[in-house]
């Protein structure tokens, strides 16, 4: 009953939190596996050279290449809602599996307190806009989804709303994330 009344953003919000806990428990049972750590290690080592390029920029353009990368991906997410919410969902799981690897691989290393001062300070904002982000995505497809089986919906105003719920949103929390994880981070980390 509770979750009838809940708005359909609400839902949404709610369905992208439980798949991003779902796959970040996936992900750091995955670290925890024997063999896992390595599993974790050649993940994060991908990703760790997919990123490298950033990682030689001064502090200001650092932040501006993370800000900008979560950005356009927190809109295309919201833009391929059209695609049936396949995207947003994907994005979701592949996202939640590498911050559970990541923790896992973390904890195992150098304790759970150096995972949280990584992690934390801009993760939670970071997380909860980019499961907005999502979340606009799944509204817009599943408004494409009632349309197609005849139930009134409207993809368009959907779209149009996820738009201003990211500027107004989604695109000043992810700035803000991108400052701490390059100016506040790495001060604690080195603590």
């Amino acid at each position: 009953m509770l979750y009838r009344r809940w708005s359909p953003l609400g839902r949404m919000l709610v369905l992208s939190l439980v798949l991003f806990v779902l796959t970040s428990v996936i992900g750091y049972q995955t670290s925890q596996l024997p063999g896992g750590g390595e599993t974790s290690r050649s993940a994060i080592e991908a990703l760790a050279k997919a990123l490298s390029p950033m990682t030689k920029l001064d502090p200001p353009l650092m932040m501006a290449a993370i800000f900008l990368n979560n950005a356009i991906k927190a809109l295309v997410v919201i833009v391929l809602g059209f695609a049936f919410g396949i995207v947003p969902v994907v994005f979701l799981a592949v996202n939640g599996v590498i911050i559970g690897l990541v923790v896992g691989l973390v904890v195992g290393m150098a304790g759970p307190w150096v995972a949280v001062a990584a992690l934390a300070p801009h993760g939670v904002i970071e997380i909860p806009a980019l499961l907005l982000a999502s979340a606009l995505g799944l509204r817009v497809a599943g408004a494409v989804i009632k349309r197609i089986t005849g139930r009134p919906a409207n993809p368009g105003w959907e779209f149009k709303n996820g738009l201003v719920v990211y500027a107004k949103f989604v695109l000043p929390a992810l700035f803000v994330a991108a400052v701490i994880e390059v100016f506040i981070t790495p001060l604690l980390i080195r603590r």
